[in-house]
């Protein structure tokens, strides 16, 4: 059996000076890795809404809402030229901006299959959470718009839209996720997760 003592004289021994060079290569591998990564890459994000809170997925970059009816934007990076995948949480007021049938009806109508054909919505609801949620989804070519219109000049092929309406005292939340089919369904367990977590 091998002994310990002669276990520990088989490893070479460094020099002062590579000893030095290791620990400088170690210091600055870690103020790397926390120059890439932020000062505190893994804190959890929060998003309170309506006085409601709940978590925010580590990948989603926040966004400057680019309207009154936004509460919050999100970004999930992409890779350079990649279409990112786009998270909206709108909110329009106490009893307004419409019932689940007429908002999955719109969204419908801004979806078509690649021959021209309507897309058909995919629906459920939940009622286990603290609110009642309605979620959609819709594949195809995207034709996103506003209000009860869509832009078909702008319309973008093979997206995904994950859609959630959240039915709280002080009014619904209406929240998206789209983009790319792949990416956006990469996001479908973030996106429920902070959806449902809503309370």
């Amino acid at each position: 059996m091998l002994r310990l003592s002669s276990y520990a004289s088989s490893i070479p021994r460094l020099s002062p000076q590579r000893q030095g060079s290791m620990i400088r290569h170690v210091a600055s591998t870690a103020a790397l890795v926390i120059a890439l990564c932020g000062s505190t890459p893994l804190m959890a994000q929060s998003g309170t809404f309506l006085g409601y809170t709940t978590t925010v997925p580590h990948a989603w970059v926040s966004a400057t809402p680019s309207s009154s009816m936004r509460l919050a934007e999100y970004r999930v990076p992409a890779n350079a030229g990649a279409t990112p995948v786009e998270v909206v949480v709108y909110f329009f007021g106490p009893g307004q901006g419409g019932d689940p049938a007429a908002n999955i009806d719109r969204w419908e109508r801004q979806f078509s299959n690649p021959d021209g054909s309507p897309v058909h919505a995919k629906v459920t609801t939940d009622k286990t959470g603290a609110f009642p949620i309605t979620y959609s989804e819709f594949r195809g070519t995207y034709a996103r718009g506003t209000g009860a219109g869509s832009s078909a000049d702008a319309a973008r092929p093979n997206h995904l839209l994950l859609a959630a309406i959240i039915e709280t005292p002080k009014g619904s939340l209406f929240v998206q996720c789209y983009g790319p089919i792949a990416a956006a369904e990469a996001q479908r367990a973030a996106f429920e997760a902070f959806v449902k977590g809503l309370k």
